[in-house]
């Protein structure tokens, strides 16, 4: 095979994150007597996806990540409600959904015992583990790292540099970093020095792409060609 190893993102690449999200929220809100929908969806979005994006720029921990998302949001639509109780409801249920994106299961055992595959995430710990077991998947990644784990996150060179000093160094030259996230995923395998593969639509894609797959089983002949 052309690459040896994958370095492959969870949320919105193998699982699919908006969807468990959208079933979280929606169990969460309905413990405190709200309905939430998928119309509500982008408006939460907006508040989440900012504080990710300023966690991956280093503008804040990831502990301010979780309440604060949610004080916003509920400042916005109006609603009083216990940040902190809700976020631990909201975790809690985000971390028993195991829906995922087409063909993930097809792929990930097409490349089983075929080449290394490493899964590399921001998400929280306790979501991504329980939620990695409850998938099945676990007998498919030769090792997951999780970015509060490693006390860096994507994409930053650092969380780079400690995955390839537990996995071998060697690795490096011939792994493919494979993500939904330009700013992340992309963003990163460019700070690691390692080739990359948007997953994603064609026209969102960028310099930082190296490859693009709009179905995660064009990745299979992308590995495979020498």
């Amino acid at each position: 095979m052309r690459y040896n190893a994958v370095l492959i993102d969870i949320d919105d690449t193998l699982f699919n994150f908006r969807k468990s999200s959208f079933e979280a929220l929606a169990e969460s809100f309905r413990r405190i007597g709200r309905t939430f929908t998928w119309e509500d969806m982008p408006g939460y979005e907006v508040f989440n996806n900012k504080m990710w994006q300023m966690y991956e720029r280093g503008d804040i921990e990831k502990e301010e990540i979780f309440e604060e998302r949610f004080r916003q949001y509920f400042a916005f639509a109006g609603i009083e409600a216990d940040t902190a109780a809700f976020n631990a409801c909201y975790i809690e249920q985000l971390s028993l959904g195991i829906n995922f994106m087409p063909h993930a299961e097809e792929l990930l055992q097409s490349l089983h015992g075929k080449c290394k595959v490493f899964a590399v995430t921001n998400g929280d710990t306790y979501a991504q583990e329980r939620r990695i077991r409850r998938s099945g998947f676990e007998k498919y990644f030769d090792a997951v790292f999780i970015s509060e784990q490693l006390g860096s996150k994507k994409p930053e060179k650092d969380f780079y540099d400690k995955v390839f000093s537990i996995i071998g160094e060697e690795y490096r030259q011939t792994s493919l970093m494979v993500g939904d996230s330009l700013s992340s995923d992309m963003q990163g395998g460019r700070n690691a020095g390692i080739p990359t593969c948007f997953y994603g639509k064609k026209e969102k894609a960028d310099d930082r792409c190296d490859y693009v797959i709009e179905d995660l089983l064009d990745l299979i002949p992308i590995l495979e060609n020498t």
